[in-house]
């Protein structure tokens, strides 16, 4: 019976690996043929368990109104976090520019129609295996003052090991912050991620930068919080200059060396 055990625990975790890496060729495929102008880098994916007690913690450090992976969809037992990180030119074109650049407010409403695109291939790839997957909404009230939000996909990437939050509450990933997240929750077990040990944030590490306070165009950031009704003002500016994209973003804070992240 010990012998039957062992092997039906390694035929089990062989399974586990081939699902999270065929979950990962599928995102990182599909990025690669996005069938947007938007370009990408590799997409970076990783995984957490819906136990993991992270999630009980940002339930006391977001607020009560932040739902568990279990309240999403109470089938969950893995969280599938990826990151769609821009390509460097158009980094470097809101680098560049003071005002609000069209390419990048674009490339928003695109990388979300993306995510959707990879989520639903996933679910049908999944569904054919019996694993039954739920995205997530990560609704926001723009009329709400508190600006809650049900579901932060950066706090779930973060619970993934797919990196660090920085000066900026953005989450400075290994291949930088410039670009989107997404999240599946899937009712199959997958190894999860470990989280990083060491911070990716320069300012955070003990260097002199802030780049990103510097060039907050709305004055919404400062290195003891963020505004977010100035920032949200500013984003309703940008979005003026562009109607015909119906969307806002702004993104200057993410142009700074984390943006990549080269070192």
């Amino acid at each position: 019976m010990h012998l039957k055990k062992n092997k039906d625990s390694n035929s089990t975790d062989l399974h586990n690996t081939d699902l999270k890496n065929r979950i990962e060729k599928i995102i990182k495929s599909t990025a690669a043929n996005p069938g947007t102008e938007t370009r990408y880098r590799e997409p970076l994916v990783g995984f957490a368990s819906s136990e993991d007690p992270i999630f009980d913690e940002m339930k006391k450090t977001i607020g009560q109104h932040h739902m568990h992976p279990k309240e999403a969809f109470p089938g969950a037992k893995t969280v599938v976090s990826f990151f769609l990180p821009f390509e460097e030119k158009l980094v470097g074109l809101n680098r560049k520019s003071p005002g609000p650049v069209r390419e990048w407010i674009q490339a928003k409403s695109e990388t979300e129609s993306l995510i959707k695109k990879i989520n639903e291939k996933l679910t049908v790839e999944l569904a054919g295996e019996g694993i039954n997957a739920v995205v997530p909404e990560a609704a926001f009230n723009y009329a709400k003052s508190d600006f809650d939000v049900a579901w932060s996909h950066k706090s779930a990437a973060y619970a993934a090991g797919l990196g660090t939050f920085g000066v900026h509450h953005m989450l400075i990933t290994k291949a930088g912050c410039a670009g989107r997240f997404g999240t599946l929750l899937i009712s199959a077990e997958v190894p999860p991620t470990p989280r990083p040990t060491e911070e990716f944030c320069r300012y955070k590490k003990g260097e002199r930068c802030l780049i990103c306070v510097d060039r907050c165009p709305a004055g919404a950031l400062t290195v003891t919080g963020l505004d977010k009704e100035k920032c949200l003002r500013y984003l309703q500016k940008n979005a003026r200059a562009f109607p015909e994209l119906q969307d806002m973003a702004c993104g200057k804070c993410a142009t700074g060396p984390c943006a990549l992240r080269s070192r």
